[in-house]
């Protein structure tokens, strides 16, 4: 089985720090930045890229110093359980221990409460059959962030002409106004970025999710993190809080897969001190994983008692 790992180059920069594992993608043209890591998908595709191979990723530079793996870890887990259409890992797991999907949570670090009915308008006209305002719950076992896939050609092709070109071909005129401002207008966000980027690559991230669990259900797998990798993935002191206090009650509800009304409770508090955790540190603190990971370096962890450690 053949699996290639690329890795999107933007900035001449990117060619000087490849992860172990990967190769790299020259995209230093980046004629649309703000649609992000979907304009590199649409490339690979038109070039038929994904036909070079069983398997193939085109993730971002940031992968390794979010995951806190690289293209050999990837490579083995994969090879422990082959035949899947596509491998999905979740560079934020502790994210899904405070929020019971990321439609709650992207209501409040967009700072749009209709965040979700945007997304399930713009999808809606462009004829993509995914019931977004009604993603259900979201855990350690079947949530991805960031776009950090590897697929089979079957997936590409089915993902770039079912989801990503029908969306990315909207125009103002089918869209209308509010919609196509939406998608380009730069929208609120916690992050470090040169190009603000408006809806577009965030409501196509969290739909992708969505379609792998639609149209993949029995052909994709998951990264499950351990307690420990969820541990040593967290940004912020208050994730770890939420995970080593509250981790064992919801890793019970999602195996038991009911979620009553002390369940939601939790999830409905946790997802705001989170979300908001986020936004109030991020306003003080620039967080960027361009340049390695942070995590060690951040005051808060180098201040603690028990710090993330930069090794694995």
């Amino acid at each position: 089985m053949r699996i290639r790992l690329l890795q999107n180059c933007i900035t001449p920069a990117h060619f000087a720090s490849l992860i172990p594992g990967f190769e790299a993608l020259d995209f230093r043209e980046n004629p649309r930045p703000n649609c992000r890591e979907f304009q590199v998908f649409e490339h690979v595709h038109q070039q038929r890229l994904h036909r070079e191979s069983d398997l193939l990723g085109a993730l971002s530079t940031r992968f390794q110093a979010k995951s806190r793996m690289d293209g050999h870890d990837v490579r083995r887990w994969i090879a422990g359980q082959p035949g899947q259409d596509v491998y999905v890992v979740n560079p934020l797991p502790q994210l899904s221990y405070a929020n019971f999907n990321s439609n709650v949570r992207s209501a409040i670090i967009h700072r749009l409460p209709d965040f979700s009915n945007c997304c399930q308008r713009v999808l809606d006209k462009a004829g993509v059959p995914l019931e977004y305002e009604h993603i259900g719950r979201q855990h350690n076992g079947n949530y991805g962030l960031c776009s950090f896939w590897v697929g089979s050609p079957r997936f590409w092709d089915k993902l770039v002409s079912d989801l990503i070109a029908p969306v990315i071909k909207l125009s103002r005129s089918e869209l209308g106004c509010e919609l196509h401002d939406f998608l380009h207008r730069p929208l609120p966000y916690y992050g470090s970025s040169t190009h603000r980027p408006g809806g577009l690559p965030f409501l196509l991230e969290r739909a992708t999710n969505m379609f792998i669990q639609a149209e993949f259900a029995q052909s994709s797998v998951f990264y499950r993190h351990t307690r420990q990798e969820v541990l040593d993935c967290c940004v912020f002191p208050f994730e770890r809080d939420c995970v080593q206090q509250f981790g064992d009650a919801v890793d019970a509800w999602d195996a038991e897969g009911r979620y009553d009304t002390r369940a939601m409770a939790y999830f409905d508090n946790a997802a705001r001190h989170s979300g908001h955790g986020w936004l109030a540190y991020m306003d003080s603190h620039s967080i960027d994983f361009d340049h390695g990971d942070p995590r060690p370096h951040l005051p808060w962890f180098r201040s603690d008692l028990s710090p993330v450690s930069p090794d694995r």
